[in-house]
């Protein structure tokens, strides 16, 4: 779910004031910085000439930093196969400049101290050209102390230059500290520095096993040389298993490090990324050294730059296809949900401890081999990588959420629209509606990743109360995206008799095409769900209303003490069949009607013409909850409603002023909590 307040603080903008109009009274060009900028869409230019549109987006995303041509669904593809690290630029691109152009400059046999100084000062201006992201910043900070430790005559320590590149970038940007981008840039690389050499020492470290196994591999490779047509394959096979066995293991490292910050932001995590990796980072390489190459080559002379670029191309398209054939198996995106903080905390106290745990064993393990006693030593080693295989499991326990025991509701803030998400103590989810007029796309944007933070795999009803795009866009666009992810056990319509309008058929034909079944509602039809009971109070079976509000589903909901009304836009003739059904004591006392609801969800969004005195009287709801628009056209809600739910007693809020509206039943007692109120507790 994107913080927009997060993001800006992040850029080092902390205050907003709107303003009818502004005139510039100065302004300054900085010549360098402007000549970087045109090298920059000068090259940009090239990757458009010369690559297709797709491609150009990657290659622009991956070598300038500009994804404003980077096309929605590559960065979907790239980032659920677990390689949109590929779209950010970060160390592989900053290394390859810099020591691409110092073995040049060695070539042309200039000395260090002039060869160094010219690499640095082309390191800073890519990442000037490239606006210094966190991880750009990160990679050149890195780099320039690489670079001059071998100037100084100095050794350089990865750990320390980090350190430093976390100071130099927080003194000026402190609430990067926050953001997804500076957590997963420093902590793929802790993992590197941190936790891969535990992991290698507990795989690799036996130096007795290791004198043991080169002497034996040296006599084989012999006698497989011997062999001219099978021996160098053979050989060649073994070397690449040791090389992808050690890329496992990098990758095991970084996974273990950014994990849980990966979950915390995306709530999902791709099952294959570490084997689409295995294929896709040797490549790389190569990737950015034509995209680089081909990209200044065409600044010069277009047709050797469209020349060079098109190995990139035929590269992307390999990735391409990669991605799509593990999109195709089961379970390529497995949605965890958000864990909480004190599981953070214990995650990485956990981990913390076993990387101290296995030093000191290892240390032990180290002395025993020095003191002569092999056998001991070997039986702890084989211990160790029996460990070390279940270690990212274990770690993974921590971080999953644990789910809810008791009843929650949510009223999502979709801006002009509804949409009520509920969780019954039975572990089962129910939508109740979802669309908006004034968002665009709500159910990728608003639905979906609430859905996704919750850690919610499977929807058991979906319920659209009437056809109003304002309830229902979302929910064709959640039916569109289930699949193998998350997916949609039921679809409920109101039994009405005109079933043919244009939502409903939309509706019916996505459900259709995904093999969800259809099921309707109609006054007097319940269902169960969790121990928490549901009864449809409107429509009438096959009834026909003058408007589509009038059809609204209504459903009476209640568990235990708790109760809740749902109203959907119900109006008019459907208001007036619902207060007949209150009214009626037969008809309470079968549809187990209460005396009063503890929530109600107001109808058409505070509508004058809605939730009439007569039926408040009736109702005598504790809280009353509205979902509208912030200053939306319809002037939701209406004062004279307003006005109403405050004389009948009903505790007011809004999606407008407090945002999403959540309840929790704490021990029978229910607890309401605005998104935005949290917020400003927090402050």
């Amino acid at each position: 779910m994107f913080d927009r307040r997060a993001y800006y603080k992040e850029k080092g903008i902390y205050y907003e004031f709107p303003s009818d109009s502004f005139r510039i009274l100065q302004s300054t060009i900085h010549p360098i910085k402007n000549l970087l900028y045109h090298i920059r869409d000068r090259i940009g230019h090239v990757y458009q000439t010369c690559l297709p549109a797709k491609e150009s987006g990657i290659v622009s995303a991956m070598i300038l930093g500009d994804k404003s041509l980077l096309d929605m669904n590559i960065q979907k593809l790239y980032q659920e196969s677990g390689i949109g690290h590929l779209l950010a630029i970060s160390g592989l691109h900053v290394s390859i400049l810099g020591m691409a152009l110092l073995e040049f400059l060695k070539k042309l046999y200039l000395p260090e101290r002039i060869s160094i100084p010219v690499c640095i000062l082309v390191v800073t201006a890519y990442g000037q050209m490239t606006d210094f992201s966190i991880s750009t910043s990160r990679a050149v900070i890195m780099m320039i102390l690489l670079l001059a430790a071998d100037l100084l005559e100095r050794t350089y320590d990865g750990k320390n230059a980090l350190a430093l590149a976390a100071v130099i970038i927080l003194l000026q940007k402190p609430f990067a500290l926050f953001s997804c981008s500076f957590l997963l840039s420093f902590g793929a690389m802790a993992g590197i520095y941190l936790v891969l050499p535990v992991l290698e020492q507990v795989w690799f470290g036996d130096p007795w096993e290791k004198r043991r196994k080169r002497r034996l591999i040296h006599h084989r490779d012999r006698e497989l040389l011997a062999n001219k047509r099978t021996g160098r394959l053979q050989i060649l096979c073994r070397q690449l298993g040791q090389k992808t066995g050690r890329m496992l293991l990098v990758s095991s490292a970084v996974q273990l490090t950014t994990l849980p910050v990966m979950l915390y932001f995306f709530f999902e995590i791709p099952l294959y990324g570490i084997v689409i990796n295995l294929f896709v980072i040797p490549l790389s390489s190569l990737l950015v050294i034509f995209s680089f190459v081909g990209g200044i080559a065409g600044c010069v002379c277009l047709p050797v730059g469209k020349f060079i670029l098109s190995n990139a191309f035929r590269l992307l398209k390999l990735y391409e296809r990669i991605c799509l054939i593990f999109q195709k198996l089961p379970g390529h995106m497995q949605i965890m949900g958000r864990p909480a903080w004190w599981q953070l905390l214990l995650y990485y106290l956990v981990l913390s401890v076993t990387l101290v745990w296995l030093l000191y064993t290892l240390r032990q393990i180290d002395e025993m081999e020095y003191q002569r006693i092999p056998l001991h030593a070997e039986h702890n080693r084989r211990r160790l990588k029996h460990l070390g295989k279940i270690l990212p499991v274990f770690c993974l326990i921590f971080i999953v959420p644990v789910p809810a025991t008791s009843f929650e509701m949510t009223m999502l803030d979709v801006g002009q629209g509804d949409g009520i998400y509920l969780h019954t103590p039975g572990q089962q989810n129910i939508l109740i509606d979802g669309g908006s007029t004034s968002e665009k796309q709500v159910g990728k944007y608003r639905l979906l990743p609430f859905l996704k933070s919750r850690g919610i795999r499977q929807i058991d009803y979906m319920i659209a109360t009437h056809a109003d795009e304002d309830h229902i866009n979302g929910l064709i666009e959640l039916i569109t995206m289930s699949g193998d992810g998350y997916h949609i056990r039921r679809l409920l319509l109101p039994d009405v008799a005109d079933k043919d309008q244009s939502g409903y058929i939309l509706l019916r034909k996505a459900a259709e095409q995904k093999h969800i079944p259809v099921r309707y509602l109609s006054t007097g039809r319940c269902f169960h769900s969790g121990g928490v009971s549901f009864v449809c109070l409107n429509p009438a079976a096959g009834s026909s209303f003058d408007s589509a509000n009038a059809e609204s589903i209504t459903l009476s909901m209640q568990y235990q003490s708790f109760s809740c009304l749902f109203t959907g836009d119900l109006e008019g003739a459907g208001e007036e069949a619902l207060q007949d059904i209150i009214n009626s004591a037969r008809t309470r006392q079968t549809y187990h009607i209460p005396e009063h609801y503890t929530v109600l969800k107001v109808a058409h969004h505070g509508s004058k013409n809605s939730t009439g005195e007569d039926l408040l009287n009736r109702l005598k709801p504790e809280y009353a909850l509205i979902s509208c628009g912030r200053k939306n056209r319809y002037g939701h809600p209406h004062k004279e409603l307003l006005e109403r739910l405050t004389a009948s007693g009903a505790d007011i809020r809004r999606t407008d002023e407090s945002g999403a509206l959540s309840v929790i039943l704490r021990k029978g007692t229910p607890c309401l909590t605005g998104y935005l109120d949290n917020l400003s507790k927090n402050k």
